[in-house]
């Protein structure tokens, strides 16, 4: 069972309402989910329209506070483009899971995701005019609307943005001991052992075998599989999203309890389990996480999410609203885990520089193996710059034989499947194309089969810009080399590949995979080569980092997720197709339940989870920070991690592999300080001066790293910046303005130093 995947569209159906669904995405894990498939699925294609060119939205603040929401916007519309035909009343053309064409007209009900100034307001106003509204953040509202609403619910004074929902895909035997979490549920060298009981874990995810004995008397909640994130504690009769039982191989590695006969449990066998079946749009893992976070804290029990899921398109920033909100869900206690995604050897990424004001840039969007022009090509391309202009003019072409095929701005006003505008996240230019390519090659009046779609961009010379193209079989699957006369390209790579949606969010441990194995045997005796390369090294898959623009490490760490053997599910429509696969059966009060080998990220996210549990049983007051630090601080750097930064850190890697025993202790080491010490080093590697309204922090050294943290009188962390590597010299300012009136603890932390100072604000 390989990576490679069985694909489908995007679902695109909650409930009874309609949900336009805003590119595909990559699966990560190796089998897609068939089961996604209805008749009444829709893709909606994107309309653009190039007046609708938003401006002069507020820069993001920078990662080292990760990404704070800003609270006014100036643009030109208060909507996502992509939703621009249906804004117009006109009606939309798009393609369904078997490629036939479904109208969809402004009266259809959608999902759209609401950034706003005050949540309680804008929930109260669209519930009067008799929609469904739902509170994730203090500036996120997730509402059930038809697009026929969107203009009156713009003209709210605290609506700032409206978000078009995008389609997530998703993405053990030896992982015990070989992170070392055999010693830490046995108590070797502690004074108990921790099992993470007491800790919340909570699974988004599709294709739960419920009754699976891996999960009997462990399951608190259930989700159910709608937008909404309503828990319940009764037991679904079934979960029919996925083909291929991927959750119930994902929440067994977490969690699950050992069964009698088998050998592949879980890691956090005593955590507390919330199953939660999901639509994968934004607004339904929102809700659903937002639910989780509210289970817990109301039993005042810490909490870990996993989401083995993601998305290949989008700005790859962290500044979505998603990313910026669900980061806005964590804090002490509160964490999330994600997968970094499968596309490590595909060529899904692009960057380019424009070296001619005269000479525009392609990038060849390969359809498939056969270069079949059938097929839909997804794929995103976003300025670097962040000043909120277009530097760049942005056409998707076709060249046939010699011929550049170009459309005009006419045309592309109404092609529908392409949009273009300013991010008013991260005031970046993007451009979106969604489409069957004979749609466009159509309009072009291009004739014959053999031509190739192409981005051409232009602008001035030191523009520049990143690409990305969803890789799955369904769409353009890379972006290749050309050379047609004089248009040529370059082929594409597979760097900034941190999965949208998941992986991306700031405050998300972002998971890589190693290889826990690189052979299984099956049930009948038969021994594979998994295919993912060599046990101990990282999987051939797993996808790199790092963040466009970020110092963020994405990847945090890898993960056991290259040949893992756990719980099957049974219940799976592809089941008896990969019996192969299956590795060992147990006969449970009367049934037959099975586990099997699946690899991913997917799957080396879990074991990441797990561990993370046994650390908040450990240390319930963990926060994202401090988990970075553990990371930081006792990854397994060995022969297969290579070079890694001054911080210990590469793109491939992130902090190396997860050490759970070590891990434990520093998080108990941590708990014993309580977060705030007064170390002083007598040969000041920093200089701490207050000036006006602000504190000064002056680099004295060349560093590896430094936290600049504020505590409250209660020792309560709220505030934190990690800064990567500073030089002397380099200076660091904290905003007194950010904070309340009282008194605060400013600890300043580098590599072999720590300072505090009493920080006071009237």
């Amino acid at each position: 069972m390989c990576r490679k995947s069985i694909n489908t569209s995007s679902q695109a159906i909650v409930g009874e309402r309609y949900v336009v669904t805003l590119c595909s995405v990559q699966i990560f894990t190796l089998l897609h989910l068939l089961s996604f498939l209805k008749k009444q699925t829709l893709q909606v294609f994107s309309a653009m329209d190039k007046k609708l060119l938003i401006a002069g939205a507020i820069a993001l603040m920078s990662v080292p506070s990760l990404a704070q929401q800003v609270k006014v916007y100036d643009t030109g519309t208060k909507w996502d483009a992509r939703l621009n035909h249906l804004v117009e009343g006109r009606t939309m053309q798009v393609l369904s899971a078997n490629k036939s064409t479904q109208t969809v007209t402004p009266q259809s009900n959608i999902s759209v995701s609401v950034s706003v100034n005050d949540a309680a307001a804008v929930e109260a106003a669209i519930k009067a005019a008799g929609y469904e509204a739902e509170i994730i953040t203090d500036e996120l509202v997730v509402a059930h609307i038809p697009a026929s609403y969107i203009t009156t619910l713009a003209e709210q004074p605290n609506v700032l943005f409206i978000n078009a929902p995008r389609q997530f895909h998703k993405l053990m035997h030896n992982v015990r001991p070989e992170t070392g979490v055999t010693k830490v549920t046995a108590g070797e060298g502690l004074e108990t052992p921790f099992t993470g009981k007491g800790v919340v874990i909570g699974v988004i995810d599709q294709g739960f075998e419920y009754k699976h004995p891996a999960f009997k008397g462990r399951v608190v909640r259930y989700g159910a599989n709608s937008g909404g994130g309503m828990l319940t504690e009764r037991m679904p009769t079934s979960d029919r999203l996925d083909d291929v039982g991927h959750a119930t191989h994902v929440a067994n590695i977490a969690a699950g309890s050992k069964v009698e006969g088998s050998d592949y449990y879980g890691i956090a066998t005593g955590a507390d389990l919330i199953l939660v079946s999901s639509k994968f749009t934004d607004t339904a893992v929102e809700a659903q996480a937002k639910s989780i976070k509210d289970y817990a804290e109301k039993n005042g029990q810490p909490w870990v999410i996993n989401m083995s899921f993601g998305s290949i398109i989008g700005p790859h920033d962290g500044s979505t609203s998603h990313d910026q909100n669900m980061s806005k869900l964590c804090g002490e206690g509160g964490i999330m885990v994600a997968a970094m995604g499968n596309e490590g050897n595909d060529k899904f990424h692009a960057y380019r520089e424009i070296t001619s004001d005269s000479e525009p840039v392609y990038l060849y969007m390969k359809t498939d193996n056969n270069y079949n022009p059938n097929k839909i090509i997804l794929s995103e391309l976003w300025g670097t710059a962040t000043d909120a202009q277009a530097h760049l003019t942005i056409k998707p072409c076709i060249i046939n034989g010699s011929r550049l095929y170009e459309p005009t701005d006419e045309q592309l006003d109404n092609l529908s499947g392409f949009s273009t505008g300013i991010d008013p996240y991260n005031n970046r230019q993007y451009a979106r194309l969604h489409l069957n390519s004979q749609v466009l090659a159509s309009i072009l009046k291009v004739t014959g089969t053999s031509y190739k779609v192409v981005w051409q961009v232009s602008g001035k010379q030191g523009d520049s810009f990143h690409a990305w193209i969803d890789g799955s079989n369904y769409y353009g699957n890379n972006f290749m080399a050309m050379s047609v006369g004089k248009y040529k390209a370059h082929s594409g790579d597979a760097e900034y590949m941190v999965g949208e949606g998941a992986a991306t969010i700031g405050k998300a441990i972002a998971v890589a995979s190693y290889n826990a194995a690189s052979r299984f045997t099956n049930l009948n005796g038969s021994t594979y080569d998994a295919g993912v390369g060599e046990t101990g090294d990282i999987s051939n898959f797993s996808s790199h980092g790092p963040l466009v623009g970020e110092a963020t490490p994405k990847p945090a760490v890898a993960g056991p997720g290259g040949t893992v053997l756990s719980a099957f599910s049974k219940n799976s429509a592809q089941f008896e197709n990969y019996r192969s696969y299956q590795v060992q059966k147990v006969n449970s009060e009367g049934g037959t339940y099975y586990y099997g080998m699946m690899s991913g990220t997917s799957m080396a996210t879990p074991a990441v989870t797990g561990i993370i549990a046994l650390w908040l049983e450990a240390n319930p007051k963990l926060t994202y920070e401090n988990i970075l630090d553990i990371m930081k601080a006792t990854g397994r750097r060995d022969n297969h991690v290579g070079k890694v930064d001054a911080n210990n850190w590469n793109a491939t890697w992130g902090f190396g592999k997860i050490d759970a025993y070590n891990g434990l202790k520093k998080a108990l080491e941590m708990k014993g300080q309580s977060g705030i010490d007064e170390t002083l080093n007598s040969e000041a590697p920093v200089t701490i001066s207050k000036n006006h309204n602000e504190w000064r922090v002056l680099f004295n050294n060349n560093e590896s790293f430094a936290t600049l943290q504020v505590f409250n009188t209660n020792g309560q962390l709220v505030s934190s910046e990690y800064v990567d590597a500073p030089r002397c010299g380099t200076e660091r300012v904290v905003n007194l303005a950010n904070f309340a009136p009282g008194v605060y603890l400013f600890k300043v932390s580098t590599t072999a130093s720590s300072t505090t100072r009493k920080l006071v604000v009237k």
